[in-house]
């Protein structure tokens, strides 16, 4: 895994190493080296990464406009293949590291591994390139796939419909019987958090938010193993091909975030776990 890595990150003005803690050994400034390519034109682009999930993504960009994008091989394979991943979309484009100027993440909720590779290759990127960072809610991620849902292959080859959706919940699962959970209601044709992320059962979850006059609409991984906890009148699970997050989506909640210069520090930047891990609590009580 890559926490568990030393990790070397070569962006032709520095370079970090990061002891097995995550945290910065060292930055040694390097000379720039003259390349054969003499007719480079440094570029303002912008990575998005999401491993808080069983299936990472990468995607790179500039503005708003996606340039590439890719899938990993396989579930959980963030420590082995992101950074292998991320190189070749920078390689895709003709680019260089020194030109990513913002990466976005998915901070959490989620994988506490894949949010911990997350927010380590923001810093690395942050210190080696001077890039920004931009944390993202992977609750807000999730929700964002309903913006095209359902997706045009599943309209016309499943027959899915396109529901009024006013209400919806992200659910992921937090072990222990508990899970990861956020509100979203469409005002003005745009998605707002009624409430943020929090931890919750099941069972919680049924009796306070599924009394209302409105379906509420859920999706998440959370509902891989657990979507028959989540039964009511007036709950309806969406199909599960907008279950996951992506990079994407990652990609395109951080233009806003750009355009108001809404960056995090690098220095204080943590994964958004909302609980401790469980020998840490085992360990408090």
């Amino acid at each position: 895994m890559l926490a568990q890595l030393y990790v070397l990150l070569y962006c032709e003005k520095s370079f970090c190493i990061f002891p097995k803690q995550g945290t910065i050994l060292a930055i040694i400034p390097l000379k720039r080296v003259k390349r054969g390519n003499m007719g480079h034109v440094e570029k303002n682009l912008v990575l998005a990464v999401e491993t808080s999930g069983r299936n990472g993504s990468a995607a790179i960009g500039i503005g708003d406009q996606i340039l590439a994008k890719r899938n990993l091989s396989g579930r959980l394979r963030h420590g082995s293949e992101l950074l292998t991943c991320c190189s070749d979309l920078i390689k895709t484009i003709g680019a260089r590291p020194s030109d990513i100027k913002t990466i976005c993440i998915s901070a959490g909720p989620g994988s506490f591994t894949g949010i911990r590779i997350a927010v380590t290759i923001a810093k690395m990127m942050s210190f080696a390139c001077d890039a920004k960072i931009i944390p993202l809610s992977t609750m807000d991620v999730i929700a964002e796939n309903v913006a095209q849902y359902p997706p045009p292959d599943k309209e016309a080859t499943v027959g899915l419909q396109k529901p009024e959706i006013e209400r919806i919940a992200t659910i992921l699962d937090a072990k222990r019987s508990q899970f990861y959970i956020a509100l979203f209601e469409r005002r003005h044709g745009r998605w707002h958090k009624s409430v943020d992320d929090c931890l919750m059962t099941s069972s919680q979850f049924v009796q306070e938010f599924a009394g209302g006059e409105k379906t509420i609409y859920l999706l998440g991984e959370g509902l891989v193993y657990y979507a028959d906890q989540f039964t009511s009148d007036r709950i309806t699970v969406l199909d599960e091909s907008c279950w996951y997050p992506h990079a994407e989506n990652v990609y395109k909640l951080s233009t806003e975030k750009a355009k108001q210069r809404n960056f995090a520090d690098p220095l204080t930047l943590t994964p958004h776990y909302l609980r401790g891990p469980q020998a840490v609590v085992k360990q408090r009580t």
